[in-house]
């Protein structure tokens, strides 16, 4: 891969500017609340707890080990806390120690938004803490920081979408499945440290990077995704010197015959672990076979 192409892809994004425009159109930098939308009371969860219709979390909330936060098909959270004061601690706007469950349907997502556009690494929509298990279906995370980081929980993630955020999904640990998901003009679509997660079925479109795997991360199982995005498709980092096998994925640079310049791995920096292509999908997962 050649470094001053890279550095000046680089230096095109940034004078795009990525903080109103992660990948692609320009988001507003406000959202009106809708006046029905109810505020999520208090600060900590101890109990069972349902949210369904309109909810306004207005402060961090804590899903406490005995506590199970249930959200119905079709809820919308908005998430309209203040900006982190200089000098405090950042706080996820949702921590969950307990159980998450949030199943919605093809005609009835769960929707995860932020009232004011917030592409910040620093900060967490929700934050899966050492919990005792997540399951999202149909669900929608949009103009946020990261949408999920999860530590050491299992956690299944199937069917959602993540776009328009800093990062969709960032985790440690090796429970974490990823099947028929939709990463698009983010940031970094996943990053992984550590564990050996599944990620299958998904789509890789439009973000800086798609996937992440930041060092640790062993014979991580991704398959029959589709890769598609402006810098990086998969990039290792400067601790990862495991290989990966990435077999069976189609790469929307391999129609131009140059996947390679899409992945970083060994052949970049050496010292780090290699990524293995072959063989590749022809045509994109999820499409009707050329006859």
């Amino acid at each position: 891969m050649n470094v001053a192409s890279r550095v000046l892809s680089i230096a095109v994004i940034a004078a795009l500017g990525l903080a109103g425009c992660v990948g692609g159109a320009a988001s507003p930098q406000l959202i009106k609340i809708p006046d029905t939308a109810r505020v999520a009371e208090g600060h900590i969860l101890w109990a069972p707890t349902t949210w369904s219709g309109e909810v306004r979390v207005v402060q961090p909330l804590i899903v406490t080990r005995t506590a199970t936060l249930t959200l119905q098909p079709g809820t919308r959270v908005y998430f309209d806390l203040p900006e982190p004061q200089d000098g405090k601690d950042r706080e996820p706007w949702i921590l969950v120690q307990g159980n998450l469950v949030a199943l919605g349907t093809a005609e009835q997502p769960i929707v995860f938004t932020s009232a004011a556009l917030r592409h910040s690494e620093l900060d967490d929509m929700i934050q899966v803490q050492d919990a005792k298990e997540a399951h999202l279906r149909n669900c929608v995370f949009e103009r946020g920081p990261w949408a999920l980081h999860i530590h050491n929980t299992p956690v299944e993630i199937l069917d959602s979408t993540f776009r328009d955020n800093y990062g969709g999904v960032r985790f440690q640990g090796d429970r974490v499945v990823m099947r028929g998901n939709r990463f698009a003009d983010n940031r970094i679509g996943v990053r992984a440290l550590k564990g050996s997660p599944v990620m299958e079925q998904n789509q890789f479109t439009g973000n800086l990077t798609g996937i992440f795997f930041r060092e640790g991360v062993v014979a991580p199982v991704v398959r029959h995704n589709n890769f598609d995005n402006r810098e990086y498709d998969l990039k290792l980092g400067e601790a990862q010197t495991q290989d990966v096998d990435a077999a069976h994925n189609w790469w929307a640079s391999s129609a131009k015959g140059r996947p390679e310049e899409r992945i970083y791995d060994g052949g970049d920096s050496p010292g780090l672990g290699f990524v293995a292509t072959d063989p590749m999908l022809a045509q994109p997962w999820g499409t009707e076979p050329k006859r």
